[in-house]
């Protein structure tokens, strides 16, 4: 079972949004143990909250072999090409963490730092939509990997 972690800035409050999510957290158990941490979003000023955020996110990244920001300039993949990116990764035996950033996104310098970002479509979301949506993607990505009829 391939370990996977999620890392969001904030919580999902929206009832329908958490059930979407437990739903796809359900449907993902066969193919990955997956991980989700939610961690608090920075307070004040948004330069000082994001610097916070990113000192935050950095702790938790420390031995992860692949951290992936969720990024509205990131790269840009579809469902088949994500899922041969993570079929990639999970061959090299690499751990993946996926990091959904707060309302004020991330701080320019972890963005600097962090070379994997990629992004779930131009249109802009509400980070509760976004965590949903990678869950999806996620779980559309494995069906694709091990040949089962979701995707198509």
């Amino acid at each position: 079972m391939y370990p996977l972690s999620i890392l969001a800035l904030g919580r999902l409050r929206l009832d329908p949004c958490q059930e979407l999510a437990q739903h796809y957290l359900d449907m993902l158990r066969p193919f990955a143990r997956l991980e989700v941490t939610e961690l608090s979003e920075g307070r004040g000023e948004p330069a000082r909250a994001l610097k916070d955020e990113a000192a935050r996110i950095r702790a938790r990244l420390q031995s992860v072999a692949c951290p992936v920001l969720l990024t509205p300039e990131g790269r840009l993949r579809d469902s088949e090409t994500l899922a041969r990116w993570l079929g990639a990764r999970m061959d090299r035996g690499e751990g993946l963490a996926f990091v959904i950033g707060s309302s004020h996104g991330f701080d320019p310098a972890l963005k600097a730092e962090v070379r994997e970002q990629i992004s779930l479509s131009p249109l802009t979301f509400p980070h509760e939509l976004s965590r949903v949506l990678l869950l999806e993607q996620l779980y559309r990505a494995f069906t694709i990997l091990r040949g089962k009829a979701y995707h198509k």
